[in-house]
């Protein structure tokens, strides 16, 4: 994406502007479709629209900062005080230096709450839109050379990495990356999530650098050495960017359509069956899941209601609501730990409600 050299890279050549790379971008928003939960399987049908218009900021007229963000720019993001809100980051370094860093996080937080509102207002046209731009910020924040001062190499005789790294080395590859079957997360908290991600793909920004040192030194021309060199030495780390990009772009997009109360779009011949006048109806999705599943609960009654975590000899493992509220829909998250806050290994557990009324159970399962 274009950073602070933007003009006189677009002076130089248009094509050093096709960035992480617009094949890389297409993959990356077509895959993340594929791991969406099935209550969000209408977005199967704009696949070829949130692919096709996944490079549209990289020609629209939107600042070239949106692009990235130089994470070493800030010495608290290594001692885990960064704040995260805009205007806590505003208080602390201005908006001319957080703009010269360049500013994706927020980035993908203003998309992400856009997506919700246009969902919330069935504006389902504009939705497909702001959902493949959010694609685009997502995947660009996901390449580690997006993440520092040092985006091209020009400060450890790496220079033009950036390219090379990007498009060269992956484009050839991306037909033959098969990812792993998972699905997306609930993220309460989406703009901690993105910082998360971004701390743990900042350090294959020093793998990128070794790599093309090693791989220079085998073909200082950069051809068909070079890049068997690096992609020897970067594939496996760059198909696991990948797959992260993948999805933590379907996580966000799941996390907005949920905010937004899981609407449908008008006339979808899928859109679930109305709720069963039952007392109460227990729904848990992801499932399977790893970081994160949500539990919804329909309380068609005025009950007592409680919610607890069982393990496979119905033991409790920990308690997440107890309900003693008026009829209505009432939303919860689950992160996979016991009562001490302590993660738990993967295997199968039990979602139950239960009340004067009867006791429902979801099977659930933790995959680590």
């Amino acid at each position: 994406m274009p950073k602070k050299t933007a003009i006189i890279l677009l002076i130089l050549s248009p094509l050093l502007l096709v960035r992480w790379g617009w094949q890389s971008h297409r993959f990356i928003n077509a895959a993340a479709v594929d791991h969406l939960p099935p209550e969000m399987s209408f977005f199967q049908d704009h696949r070829d629209y949130l692919s096709e218009h996944s490079i549209d900021p990289d020609t629209d007229a939107l600042p070239g900062y949106y692009h990235y963000i130089d994470i070493d720019a800030y010495p608290e993001f290594f001692a885990g005080t960064l704040p995260h809100t805009w205007q806590a980051m505003l208080d602390l370094y201005g908006q001319n230096t957080m703009e010269d860093n360049g500013i994706v996080p927020w980035v993908i937080e203003w998309w992400k709450n856009d997506l919700q509102t246009l969902m919330e207002n069935g504006d389902w046209a504009a939705v497909w839109q702001t959902a493949a731009e959010l694609g685009h910020y997502v995947g660009d924040s996901h390449q580690a050379l997006h993440l520092t001062l040092n985006y091209n190499g020009g400060s450890t005789g790496n220079y033009g990495i950036h390219s090379r790294y990007e498009t060269t080395m992956i484009n050839p590859h991306l037909d033959d990356i098969v990812l792993p079957d998972s699905m997306a997360n609930y993220w309460p908290n989406p703009l901690d999530s993105v910082f998360n991600y971004i701390d743990q793909i900042y350090p294959v920004v020093a793998l990128v650098m070794t790599a093309d040192d090693a791989a220079t030194a085998a073909d200082a021309g950069h051809g068909s050495t070079y890049y068997n060199t690096l992609w020897a030495a970067l594939g496996d780390t760059t198909i696991w960017t990948l797959n992260k990009a993948v999805m933590d772009l379907a996580s966000v997009w799941y996390t907005a359509w949920v905010d937004a109360g899981n609407p449908y779009p008008a006339g979808l011949g899928t859109e679930p069956e109305p709720v069963t006048p039952e007392a109460y109806v227990l729904t848990v999705y992801p499932n399977p899941f790893n970081a994160w599943t949500n539990i919804k609960l329909q309380l068609n009654t005025s009950d007592a209601v409680n919610i607890r975590v069982l393990d496979i000899q119905g033991r409790v493992v920990t308690t997440l609501a107890h309900l003693t509220d008026a009829p209505g829909k009432y939303h919860y998250t689950w992160n996979g730990t016991h009562l001490n806050n302590q993660p738990l290994g993967s295997g199968v557990y039990f979602i139950q409600a239960s009340s004067q009324h009867g006791s429902q159970l979801q099977k659930v399962t933790i995959l680590k």
